[in-house]
């Protein structure tokens, strides 16, 4: 897999445990220098509204956990779904779940802004599909 310049990935996770093992996989794994991680959804939507003034967005994958307290996964989408066209255009969004319980599989398929669903641990093979896929028409 070629690298992709300048691309950041956001990780948003109530789990620290997971945070940590997954920051340390896109390193290792030469997948970005950019590593952003969030334990809160809100926190991460803080974040992304700082880049409203940004001329230029840089490509960003969010890797967004289902269940989280305060707002979860879904709720995420729906509050991202307000921002302005040119931070969405630049964020591709992949849900990351340890239950994969029917109802999440459902309303993750049935949203526009994802991309994708994966089980938690991430793998890396699954997650360099993933970008693969996303930026395809990188040369």
């Amino acid at each position: 897999m070629n690298s992709i310049p300048d691309l950041r990935v956001i990780l948003i996770d109530d789990n620290e445990i997971d945070l940590l093992l997954h920051e340390k996989l896109i390193d290792l794994q030469q997948i970005s220098r950019t590593v952003l991680s969030f334990s809160s959804a809100n926190k991460a939507l803080e974040f992304l509204s700082s880049n409203i003034s940004l001329p230029r967005i840089p490509p960003t994958i969010i890797l967004l956990d289902i269940q989280m307290p305060e707002m979860d996964g879904f709720e995420f989408l729906q509050a991202f779904d307000s921002y302005p066209q040119k931070i969405k255009s630049q964020c591709h969004i992949v849900m990351v779940s340890s239950s994969l319980d029917y109802g999440d599989i459902t309303r993750t398929n049935a949203n526009p802004m994802v991309v994708r669903l994966l089980r938690k641990p991430l793998l890396v093979k699954e997650l360099k599909e993933t970008v693969s896929l996303i930026f395809k028409d990188f040369v």
